[in-house]
């Protein structure tokens, strides 16, 4: 067969459209990687041990190995999962916190911001992890993040924001006759915020219980029974976002203030 010119050109246009064997191998090796780190993720949201199952998972292969290390797996890890290495292990426990905090693990930002505000008295830190973790949908943080800026009158707005967030009406008209606001999600955030508080400050000396300080506001209600706690469940229903975050403002700290140091 004779091959002119412009046969041996197209042949060599159509050779260099082909895609190669290396650019098909990284992206099969990229899509590859990316289902190990979703199994990864798995294992680290659903196992009762994540801890112990993704360091089996580390040393199973190479692809295991480095999908484990991802962020994206150390964001699923649920501290509450961890309980029993925080007692019989609890240094270990505090660097996987930590380690887990450089992850952007929702629920290690929230333990590290509760640790920074209330132990140590460095609110500047403390409501930056606060802030990443209920940005995340942390609602635990989203609540004591919402009353902690409650306290600072160009941050009231916002402090408002994160309780409706708790209580999922954010979507909902914050204004006008007949709108109403629980907080039945709230006494539940409440205590495992206060909880978490007395974890952190347990080994602070010199505790001593403080005045409470409502923040001053111009909101005064007069609606009749608002807050007032009813049926089995014992939330209360109030007229407004600010009644509810006065409320809540007036429990929670009621509450830790004994055990602050």
């Amino acid at each position: 067969m004779v091959s002119t010119r412009s046969m041996a050109a197209r042949a060599k246009a159509k050779q260099m459209n082909r895609p190669s064997a290396t650019s098909a191998t990284m992206k099969e090796l990229a899509l590859c990687h990316d289902n190990v780190v979703h199994i990864a993720c798995l294992v680290a949201a659903t196992s009762p041990e994540p801890i112990a199952d993704l360091l089996s998972l580390r040393a199973t292969c190479k692809a295991m190995h480095a999908a484990a290390k991802e962020r994206d797996v150390g964001k699923c890890v649920p501290l509450e999962r961890l309980d029993n290495m925080k007692w019989m292990e609890n240094e270990r426990y505090l660097a996987i916190v930590n380690h887990l905090v450089g992850a952007g693990n929702p629920d290690a930002c929230f333990i590290t911001g509760v640790t920074l505000v209330f132990a140590h008295q460095d609110m500047e830190q403390g409501l930056l992890f606060l802030n990443k973790a209920a940005t995340a949908g942390h609602k635990a943080a989203a609540y004591v993040l919402g009353l902690l800026l409650y306290k600072f009158d160009d941050a009231r707005a916002t402090g408002k924001k994160y309780i409706s967030q708790v209580e999922d009406d954010g979507n909902e008209a914050a204004t006008g006759v007949g709108v109403k606001r629980t907080n039945r999600e709230c006494q539940q955030y409440r205590k495992i915020v206060g909880d978490v508080i007395q974890e952190a400050t347990w080994k602070v000396g010199g505790r001593r219980g403080r005045m409470l300080v409502l923040p001053e506001d111009s909101h005064h209600c007069t609606a009749t029974g608002c807050g007032v706690e009813s049926g089995w469940e014992g939330y209360g229903v109030f007229c407004s976002d600010d009644c509810r975050i006065k409320h809540e403002y007036s429990k929670f700290f009621t509450e830790v203030m004994n055990y602050l140091p």
